[in-house]
């Protein structure tokens, strides 16, 4: 009988290495496309810019109390990176552009370490690569990319435990795992997933139920000393407490269940969109052994999205705010779009998102299926313990997903943006691929056509619209520097914008007013001192545009325009008075989105 060695025992090196330099190749041309670079912040990315330039000049890792989640990793690997030379969001850039790559690779690696053809592999991967949130946020300093490459790569030596019990791999994957950890709470799903799956294949028994509960122990051991210290040294952000507080809480609320299945329906949309290219090879797999059981659920699964459709209200994509926005991606972080809601930058067209939304729904009925079949054939096999090395690791990521998911699912935060879901991406993706049989080989070529063409539409969706989110943050940014340099501005005049006002004017004193409807207030809730300058892109009552600054936008195609307003002076008195008019509500001249 052939052995098999612990580490590159099935994936031949010279195949693998081509294949993921091609794909390297691919990905690395279309940042000629975006053109990444640019030293200012985008999104959240302000705070942990921060934290790392607060390292670099003082050596302390201080967070700024913005934060909810760990962070001492991702501002490490942000660390390393600015040491050639000096802070920059440049560097910061560079070092999420880094961890993506190795995301993608390693999702590449997983799917060939479940024995799966090279092709599935490489469509797998390219799936996460052009993920439209996760290929956008590769351009940021974000913590959700940055993240989930460090889990996706101690998912692949975790694999690699169940199939061949390497300890090596165990000790590898369990480091991982920590570091991953102590970047944000959630990735403690994977060692949870992994110590439930080793037992499985192992069998209860004391010696199994300590082996397999030593890195989940470790993770959170990791975590609570971290959290402790932070404490201790007057480091404890308060929304860091407040994350936990709101999840325990949630668990107790009589509505949790029908929070929980509002949430899952969101999360489904998403995942079925982003995971159709590979989730079409899965159907088409369980279509050829299980065609009955499919239709069934199949059926059902259709039958619950479209409900769930009617009961949401706003049916079409996006459902779900923040990163993916009705003119492509954001977000659009200026006052006149975000808090106004005034009708500034064309959305894309109402069939666009019709084809998207047909799409998310057909997606995650595709997904409830694939993972529905999946628990039915792998039940039967849990006791006695009757799975294969495959089967118990896709177990172990199909679990990963799902354990990450319930947190989010929970919660009735408001806050639960669209890119929350993006890590739990590849392990869907490697665990459905895992279980799946082989595609009949009169389909393959079908399935891999409709999985190609899938793939490049929401390629160019994540291109092009990552390059008009660069583009505009850049004129912004540009904007800005003209009118403190031009006109002397002081930045305590100026609203530019959550992360001009973050980078410069975050006060974790300052009472922020996060209702839903914001429109009314007189400043932007982002540390607005004054607002005799703001930054939009067009006309808000009240205000004279003053320069213009245009760019070309190309999804939908038009030319852009960032505009910097001044506040018209109060009228006198005896003029008949329209003081109100610059605080008039958004409805007031300009049409809603």
């Amino acid at each position: 009988m052939k052995t098999e060695p612990e580490f590159g025992y099935y994936i031949p090196r010279l195949t693998a290495a081509i294949d993921m330099l091609a794909i390297a190749s691919l990905w690395s041309i279309t940042l000629i496309v975006t053109n990444p670079f640019g030293n200012f912040p985008l999104n959240d990315d302000w705070s942990y810019g921060l934290v790392v330039k607060h390292l670099i000049e003082n050596g302390d890792f201080r967070p700024t109390g913005w934060e909810s989640i760990p962070l001492i990793t991702h501002v490490i690997w942000g660390f390393l990176f600015s040491i050639p030379a000096g802070f920059s969001f440049d560097a910061l850039r560079l070092s999420t552009l880094t961890l993506s790559l190795l995301g993608i690779f390693a999702t590449y690696l997983l799917i060939r370490e479940l024995r799966q053809p090279r092709w599935l592999a490489g469509l797998a991967s390219l799936t996460l690569a052009f993920t439209p949130i996760y290929y956008a946020l590769s351009h940021t300093f974000m913590t959700d990319v940055p993240y989930p490459p460090i889990t996706i790569i101690a998912s692949v030596f975790f694999v690699r435990n169940l199939r061949t019990g390497s300890g090596l791999a165990f000790l590898l994957g369990t480091v991982l795992a920590v570091a991953a950890t102590l970047s944000r709470q959630l990735a403690i799903s994977v060692p949870v997933a992994f110590a439930i799956s080793f037992i499985l294949k192992r069998g209860i028994g004391l010696r199994n139920i300590v082996r397999a509960a030593i890195p989940p122990a470790l993770c959170i051991g990791a975590l609570l000393a971290f959290q402790q210290w932070l404490a201790a040294t007057d480091r404890l952000p308060v929304p860091y407490v407040l994350k936990n507080y709101q999840f325990f809480h949630a668990l107790t609320k009589p509505g949790t269940i029908l929070v929980f299945a509002k949430n899952a329906y969101v999360a489904l949309l998403y995942l079925g969109w982003f995971l159709m290219p590979v989730l079409i090879f899965a159907l088409a797999s369980i279509w050829g052994s299980h065609r009955k059981k499919a239709i069934v659920f199949l059926i059902f699964s259709i039958g619950a999205m479209v409900i769930g459709a009617m009961l949401k209200g706003h049916p079409l994509m996006p459902t779900s705010r923040n990163i993916i926005v009705k003119s492509g991606i954001g977000p659009l972080t200026l006052r006149d779009s975000y808090i106004l809601e005034l009708n500034h930058v064309p959305a894309l067209p109402a069939g666009f998102w019709l084809a998207i939304t047909a799409i998310s729904l057909l997606g995650a009925a595709f997904l409830i299926t694939g993972i529905g079949l999946s628990a039915f054939n792998l039940v039967p096999k849990l006791w006695p313990a009757r799975m294969n090395n495959t089967e118990v690791a896709a177990t172990f990521l199909l679990l990963s997903g799902m354990i990450y998911l319930i947190p989010l699912l929970v919660s009735d935060s408001i806050f639960i943006y669209d890119r929350y879901f993006v890590p739990a991406v590849p392990f869907f993706a490697a665990g459905i691929a895992g279980v799946s049989s082989h595609v009949p080989r009169t389909n393959t070529k079908v399935c891999r056509l409709a999985a190609g063409a899938l793939l490049f539409v929401f390629s160019l969706f994540a291109i092009c619209g990552t390059r008009d989110y660069l583009a505009w943050n850049r004129i912004r940014w540009e904007a800005l520097h003209d009118l403190m340099e031009s006109r002397h501005a002081k930045v305590e005049d100026i609203d530019g914008g959550y992360e001009f006002n973050g980078w410069y004017l975050y006060d974790p004193q300052h009472p922020l007013i996060l209702r839903r409807d914001t429109r009314n207030q007189r400043k932007s809730w982002w540390w607005v001192q004054g607002d005799t300058y703001q930054i939009g892109f067009g006309r808000i009552p009240g205000y004279t545009i003053i320069r213009q600054y245009n760019y070309r936008h190309w999804m939908p195609p038009h030319v852009g325009a960032v505009v910097v307003l001044k506040k018209n002076p109060p009228e006198t008195p005896n003029t008949g008075g329209d003081e109100h008019a610059q605080h008039a509500p958004a409805d007031a001249d300009m049409p809603q989105r």
